[in-house]
């Protein structure tokens, strides 16, 4: 990323203020310590000091960019506390039998781990940020239909169940150091849509378990479909010092993913279809 000139010294924020946005011009000028609750309206102080979005999941604080003495930014140069901890989480093996690794949370759980076929105990976490657009559960009944002479309506038994999930997201680097990660991650992702190849060249699939909150935590299944799109609005790395990929800095995500449950689905109050511990 090249040089760019910064136009005023004035924290940017406070260009794009106006005098109606009372609750958040009240927000910019609370201390580090304290947040403003929008439920009740009131301001409240944090447990410790410490304790912000920026500091409790690695959220990055995009308005900390130093500065040269010339009004300059060098896209090239880490600056830790702009960066999006989770954002920079590589591609990570885990062990279930030795305990979970220590991932940067973030405000709603959402990951994706890529099952070894081999020892299932094995996977490869894939931690996104969790900028999600939308989300999709749903739960079909078949039934077989007969009909009897004499009768003119249908008579129904229970035939299948099924249930298919898709969810969108956004992919969204703030900094330079964040595209490579992403971008392996991301083509990590897609990749899961294709085989993979035994050691005697035989064709098998691959399955994964998804988190997103504890709506779906940790459910086994396989990708059917994963999509990704550029929007006109999004920006793209141009790449001027020939040190990174030209790819998008955002890109929309779709996934249509085909939940293998690992207990019986079943009609009752007990089953675990969107609460774990149902």
């Amino acid at each position: 990323m090249a040089l760019l000139k910064k136009y005023n010294e004035e924290d940017f924020r406070n260009k794009v203020r106006s005098s109606n946005h009372a609750i958040h011009e009240k927000y910019d000028s609370l201390p580090s310590d304290e947040y403003y609750d929008s439920v009740t309206g009131n301001v409240k102080t944090f447990s410790t000091p410490e304790q912000n979005i920026n500091t409790r999941i690695g959220v990055a604080q995009a308005g900390n960019i130093e500065i040269d003495g010339e009004g300059l930014i060098d896209y090239n140069i880490s600056n830790k506390g702009t960066q999006d901890r989770r954002n920079l989480f590589p591609i990570t093996e885990q062990d279930s039998t030795s305990g979970l690794l220590n991932i940067t949370p973030d405000l709603i759980k959402f990951q994706i781990e890529v099952i070894n076929p081999t020892n299932p105990n094995i996977g490869d976490i894939l931690a996104f940020r969790a900028y999600l657009d939308s989300l999709s559960d749903d739960y079909t009944g078949g039934y077989n239909s007969y009909k009897y002479n004499g009768r003119a309506e249908k008579f129904y038994t229970y035939n299948e169940f099924d249930r298919n999930i898709s969810f969108n997201f956004k992919i969204a680097a703030q900094t330079l150091q964040e595209m490579k990660p992403i971008y392996q991650k991301l083509n990590y992702l897609v990749a899961q849509t294709a085989p993979e190849y035994s050691t005697n060249g035989r064709m098998r699939g691959k399955f994964s378990r998804l988190t997103i909150g504890d709506w779906i935590s940790n459910v086994p299944g396989f990708f059917e479909n994963v999509g990704l799109s550029w929007n006109k609005n999004y920006p793209w790395e141009i790449d001027l010092n020939d040190d990174t990929d030209q790819v998008p800095h955002v890109l929309d995500v779709s996934c249509k993913f085909k939940p293998i449950h690992d207990f019986a689905p079943q009609n009752s109050k007990d089953t675990p279809f969107i609460l774990p511990n149902s």
